[in-house]
């Protein structure tokens, strides 16, 4: 079969036959080696369908070959489940940014309100981890500090909560999560060698946005308050804060978290 006669049975085009001839992914049965014309047995009709299928799904070439090369379908169902693990995830992504943008359009802008918060004595413990670990960290360090609380004998005064500064590295958060406590306590060395110590957390006046429901409208909340600041107030220098009033390992769908934005009011 001539290469045009070959493209038109495989539906792959001249182009992708000589590349995949360069690569040895579809090395054509002939060719000759004065014209440099080329042609391909009707068997490669069956590699050529792997190779525009894989493509078409995805695959990376180097993938493909390796399925052609060991003729191993073990592998290729593998590669085929991997991609589809991948496809469902961007279609979960996208499913979430849809849900995000009705939130947006839903919102009430004035369900953002102003509030004091006095300071406040915590236990704390300093973290910089990856954005993808984040939730698994400060779910982490919540046990961590309520048992640095029951075992230095702390009286616990308010909700678990974080403290985020506005700017972050594109793949990390510098986050400092604490939990509020009624009097100083000493801490035990092994929770102070894990970075449990004794802070305080500023008086300041924030805005608040609450947030009922999965921590994956995070996002969503975080715009609305962004936005009310930027129209409506002044911000601080001092980091966001987060309270999770319900315990983090709770059911998500019972959450309710607290977004606290700090602001300038009447020059405090």
């Amino acid at each position: 079969m001539r290469t045009g006669v070959f493209a038109r049975a495989s539906t792959l085009s001249v182009k992708a036959l000589r590349v995949y001839h360069e690569m040895g992914l579809l090395v054509p049965a002939v060719v000759d080696p004065e014209t440099g014309y080329r042609a391909y047995a009707p068997a490669q009709l069956t590699d050529a369908a792997i190779i525009r299928l894989l493509r078409e799904v995805g695959v990376s070439l180097q993938d493909i070959g390796a399925v052609l090369e060991g003729r191993d379908l073990g592998l290729l169902r593998k590669l085929l489940l991997e991609q589809a693990e991948r496809f469902q995830a961007g279609l979960d992504t996208v499913s979430r940014l849809v849900d995000d943008l009705l939130v947006d359009e839903d919102a009430d802008p004035d369900a953002v309100v102003l509030r004091r918060e006095e300071a406040r004595l915590v236990l704390a413990v300093d973290g910089s981890p990856r954005m993808a670990d984040l939730g698994p960290f400060v779910l982490r360090i919540e046990g961590v500090l309520r048992e640095a609380a029951q075992v230095s004998g702390a009286v616990v005064e308010g909700c678990f909560g974080g403290c985020y500064p506005v700017p972050f590295e594109e793949d990390r958060q510098d986050v400092t999560a604490f939990l509020p406590i009624a009097a100083p306590v000493l801490i035990p060395p092994g929770l102070g060698s894990m970075g449990v110590r004794i802070d305080e957390l500023p008086a300041c006046d924030v805005a608040v946005a609450e947030l009922r429901g999965s921590y994956l409208g995070l996002e969503a909340c975080y715009r609305r308050l962004g936005a009310w600041v930027a129209f409506h107030a002044v911000p601080s220098e001092l980091p966001v804060r987060e309270l999770y009033v319900t315990p983090l390992g709770g059911p998500e769908d019972e959450a309710v978290t607290e977004l606290l934005w700090p602001v300038v009011v009447d020059g405090r």
